[in-house]
């Protein structure tokens, strides 16, 4: 995708003398408008974020201590960078104080050690320096005054390099050399490229072609249904609903046959809607209004192509799940769902890990099968499981699960636990679990 055809907005918070400065670097990324919210108090910060969350693609703070101030108000789907104080900096910030006095012991805060160190071989200086160990923030202000003040007093040929305008202010009301440690123009157009790679790839993911393919089951379709009428009747009415959950979606819906339809929307829409995957009320509403069980294969990709086939992979699953729920097979072949379930499973369309082929293989069992097993085991959280359990998950018999932990328990993916006697006749039940140590 060309630069030139993606338009973000940037939320750009901090102290009011940025503004000029960080303007120019935006003018050299013509696809990024900034949205200035400026104040030299720092509290502000947190006004700002809550006023533009929902208005920009994502937030630039002038520096970590702004961020530090309104992290508790970003949004975690809202991507948010700060612009780190380094060398760069430092070489302006060391430079400035030196006109002012020679450089025999400095004082910093809010920049890391080896910025320091690097900066201090380069130049081949000799000061010594003290360091403010913790985080820079609005409500630490007054400590970190503190310290550089001690330091002051043991030596009163110190100087300070602080990281804060407001830290520069009183330290200058005090009487105590200093200079502000600000970023230059090379930090603040790193930043935005990463900003914009960032934010372009989300872009990009947003938009990405989804593909639903939806199944009727047939049992539930026919049944009760005497009349051609009737039928028709309930067909009618099944369309009408599934043309209310594309709407929903801005989808386009196709119905293949009576009990197959397709529809299309992008990516940003689905997750949305579905709030993350966790949300699919169709499954519900139709059982509850029609009494009729859906399948659902939702795939992502980005071409129809891509989709299209992930979609039938993804209903696949569905269906091998027992039907009634939805799976996602996203572009990278890996396999979600069921959506709704608050732990869902996830395992890929193909293995290609060496170990677990290699266990298949000795157990006799397809390698997607074995990795699906063992994911809905652990989603279910059976720290302890019998083979009545397997049988209910995979859907297969006693028998075949039985055949399954015997393989699992020869090649050591588990062991067993113990027994378990549910009534006074019959034989005791073994009781497994999956062997966590195994390298």
């Amino acid at each position: 995708m060309d630069e030139l055809d993606v338009h973000i907005k940037v939320g750009v918070i901090g102290p009011l003398w940025i503004k000029e400065f960080f303007q120019r670097c935006f003018d050299l990324f013509p696809s990024m408008t900034p949205i200035f919210r400026l104040s030299d108090q720092l509290s502000d910060a947190s006004v700002f974020t809550k006023e533009l969350r929902g208005q920009v693609d994502c937030l630039l703070y002038s520096g970590r201590a702004p961020y530090l101030t309104a992290r508790m108000e970003i949004p975690v789907q809202l991507p948010s960078f700060y612009v780190p104080l380094k060398g760069s900096g430092l070489y302006r910030a060391l430079y400035l104080l030196n006109k002012k006095q020679s450089l025999s012991h400095i004082s910093f805060d809010g920049i890391q050690v080896p910025y320091i160190e690097i900066t201090k071989q380069s130049l081949q200086e000799s000061f010594t320096y003290t360091h403010f160990n913790e985080l820079v923030h609005a409500d630490n202000v007054d400590e970190v005054v503190e310290h550089h003040l001690s330091v002051f007093e043991n030596n009163p040929n110190s100087a300070v390099i602080t990281s804060l305008m407001l830290i520069s202010e009183k330290l200058s009301q005090l009487g105590i050399t200093n200079e502000w440690l600000k970023p230059t123009e090379e930090d603040i157009i790193v930043i935005l490229e990463r900003l914009l790679l960032s934010t372009t790839q989300r872009k990009e993911k947003e938009t990405q072609i989804v593909f639903g393919r939806i199944y009727v089951d047939q049992s539930t379709l026919m049944k009760d249904f005497a009349t051609e009428k009737q039928l028709q009747k309930r067909i009618h009415d099944i369309y009408k609903t599934l043309l209310n959950f594309a709407e929903q979606f801005d989808a386009y819906l196709t119905a293949l046959n009576d009990a197959e339809y397709i529809f299309v929307t992008n990516r940003g829409t689905f997750e949305r809607i579905t709030e993350g995957y966790k949300s699919l009320p169709l499954l519900n509403e139709m059982k509850k209004s029609l009494n009729m069980n859906l399948s659902i294969g939702i795939g992502f990709g980005s071409t129809a192509i891509e989709s299209g086939k992930n979609a039938r992979f993804a209903l696949y699953q569905a269906q091998d799940y027992g039907g009634q729920c939805g799976f996602i097979v996203r572009e990278d072949r890996k396999v979600f769902g069921p959506i709704d379930l608050i732990s869902p499973i996830t395992y890929p369309l193909s293995v290609t890990d060496a170990k677990l082929l290699d266990l298949a293989e000795k157990s006799g069992i397809n390698a997607v099968h074995l990795e699906k097993a063992l994911a809905m085991i652990k989603r279910n959280r059976l720290n302890e499981f019998t083979a009545q359990d397997v049988a209910n998950m995979l859907g297969i018999t006693i028998r075949s699960a039985h055949r399954i932990l015997q393989a699992w328990l020869d090649i050591h993916i588990v062991e067993v636990a113990g027994t378990e006697k549910l009534t006074t006749r019959g034989r005791p039940r073994q009781v497994f679990s999956i062997i966590t140590n195994e390298e």
